[in-house]
């Protein structure tokens, strides 16, 4: 595939430059060409943030709408699981919300969304609605020659059309996302020389749908690596060829410590051409881009565009900004959420002292029979409040002693 590509570019450029041989459009097709096409490739594993900008520990499904959302939750809920998530389902969130109480329509607002994450703690909740989920079947022959031998391949395939939104809260700032959409249509496809095969099976191509779905809800909270290829140089000079080559082979510390190196030698040797040395601080940039260092990246694509701007740098300067945002908007939201959490654990503890003032006591009993409060008074405060009621023998002795009198001492020892 490498060689074609390359022919193929060879072809276009040639073409373009026929064109307009002496034109600066020619001349700018080329160079867009030739820096995208023919500059060394790596393939590599990048490590990426969550796209949401939210780690959570928990994830809790909220109302689901749509053919085929509870099978997208069941197997979203396989993979939060193994990437050790807890998971509450709608059914436990229910019960829940039962337990304490709590009416709920299935509608989330910010205030709804914090009365959520009083019960149920630091969480995000997931509302997923399943706009499509179907499948298509379709037959289609080709008729194709091989040498003097005509013949026909006939196609039998099958398509599944999931489309679902997700909409992402969280209960720990009552901050409400907006909806991520996710379109996806995946197809097999059998092929036979002799007639119609069969169709391939609906419920696997929904499967792969489904799965595809939840690979980018893997993506929106928790970290996740993908292979790619990326440019990498590897110029003779300065030596940049020893960093390509150790990263070409995975060794990714080695072709850092190989691509600093390089760097130094590159500033410090006066006849390196600005191409070389923009190089070498691209390598450094990329490298860092690996390690997850995202501000150093940045500073080292901007030396690299500042002595050969180009499309590569440029987009590899805008990937690691964009990283580097999503990182500061983790951080953000993970003070907030700490914010969050201690005025909540500051509310329940103020709330928690009103109770316990609240509290009726053998002390306040003494207290109002001190005040001279008739019995029937005495009896109805008793009655309506939150006793915590000391009613041991010596207890109930000072009681007496205080002048307590029987009908209320039996009453303290029923509601205790």
């Amino acid at each position: 595939m490498g060689g074609k590509k390359r022919v193929n570019l060879r072809v276009t450029v040639a073409v373009a430059s026929a064109v307009l041989l002496n034109g600066t459009l020619a001349g700018l097709l080329q160079a867009q060409l030739l820096e995208r096409f023919t500059n060394p490739v790596v393939n590599v594993a990048i490590d990426h943030p969550p796209d949401m900008g939210i780690q959570t520990d928990r994830i809790v499904f909220g109302p689901a709408t749509g053919e085929c959302s509870d099978d997208i939750i069941s197997a979203a809920i396989s993979r939060f699981v193994s990437n050790d998530i807890e998971v509450i389902d709608r059914a436990n969130l229910d019960l829940l919300l039962a337990e304490q109480n709590f009416a709920w329509g299935g509608r989330v607002d910010s205030a709804t969304a914090t009365q959520l994450g009083r019960i149920l703690g630091p969480s995000v909740m997931l509302v997923i609605r399943v706009q499509r989920c179907a499948t298509e079947q379709k037959r289609t022959y080709d008729n194709r020659k091989s040498g003097d031998r005509a013949y026909t391949v006939y196609f039998s395939t099958t398509r599944a059309y999931v489309k679902a939104s997700v909409q992402t809260i969280d209960l720990t700032t009552g901050r409400i996302f907006g909806a991520r959409n996710m379109d996806h249509s995946p197809e097999r496809r059998n092929r036979s020389t002799e007639g119609y095969p069969e169709y391939p099976s609906e419920y696997d191509v929904l499967d792969m749908a489904f799965g595809n779905v939840v690979r980018d809800l893997h993506r929106m909270f928790l970290p996740w690596t993908e292979r790619t290829e990326l440019v990498y140089y590897n110029d003779k000079k300065c030596d940049l060829k020893s960093a390509y080559q150790a990263l070409k082979v995975g060794m990714q510390d080695r072709a850092y410590e190989l691509s600093m190196g390089n760097l130094e030698r590159c500033k410090q040797d006066p006849k390196v051409k600005p191409k070389t040395l923009a190089h070498a601080w691209y390598n450094v940039g990329m490298s860092h881009v690996i390690r997850g260092e995202h501000e150093a990246a940045i500073e080292a694509f901007q030396q690299a565009a500042m002595l050969r701007p180009g499309t590569i740098v440029s987009e590899a300067l805008a990937d690691a900004q964009r990283s580097m945002e999503l990182a500061d908007s983790i951080q953000v939201l993970e003070e907030q959420t700490a914010i969050a959490m201690q005025e909540r654990e500051l509310q329940e503890t103020q709330a928690q002292e009103i109770r316990m003032s609240a509290v009726l006591t053998n002390d306040d009993v003494v207290a109002m029979v001190e005040q001279g409060l008739p019995p029937a008074i005495i009896l109805k405060k008793i009655e309506t409040s939150e006793c915590d009621f000391d009613v041991s023998a010596e207890a109930l002795s000072a009681l007496v002693s205080a002048g307590v009198g029987e009908d209320v001492v039996m009453a303290m020892m029923v509601v205790r």
